[in-house]
C-alpha cells in the first residue's frame, strides 16, 4: 500500500491512497496504480500561479492530512492546503470506505 501526500507541480495538486491485497509471504504482489485520487483540476480557481487562484503557488503554502479512523479502521482521507487564511480541501470523498481500509495496516505498521 502507498498513500502520494502530494504529487504537485504549481498548476495541479493530486493526493492518491492506493491500496494492495494481502501480502504474502510479507510482500505485496497486486497493488492498485490508479488509486482513488483526487486533484486540484477538478476544482476550480483553486490552485495555480497567481493571485486569482486561492493557492496561488507563487508563494509558500501548508499541506496537512487528516486519516480519518472509525472503529481502528481508516475510513476517510483529507488533504487540506493553507495560504494566507485560504483553503482548498481534497476530501476524498468519492473513495469507497472498503477500499480504504484495506491500508489500515499499513497505517497503524507505521507505512512510510
Amino acid at each position: 500500500p502507498e498513500i502520494d501526500i502530494m504529487e504537485a507541480n504549481d498548476h495541479a495538486f493530486q493526493s492518491t491512497p492506493h491500496s494492495c491485497d494481502s501480502p504474502m509471504n510479507g510482500h505485496y504482489s497486486q497493488c492498485d496504480r490508479v488509486g482513488c485520487s483526487q486533484n486540484t483540476r477538478n476544482i476550480a480557481g483553486s490552485y495555480g500561479p497567481g493571485s486569482e487562484y486561492r493557492i496561488d503557488t507563487t508563494h509558500p503554502f501548508e499541506v496537512r492530512t487528516e486519516f480519518l479512523k472509525d472503529e481502528g479502521m481508516l475510513t476517510g482521507m483529507r488533504t487540506i492546503l493553507v495560504q494566507r487564511g485560504r483553503r482548498v480541501v481534497l476530501s476524498h470523498l468519492t473513495c469507497d470506505v472498503a477500499y480504504l481500509a484495506k491500508l489500515t495496516d499499513a497505517l497503524s505498521d507505521g507505512m512510510s
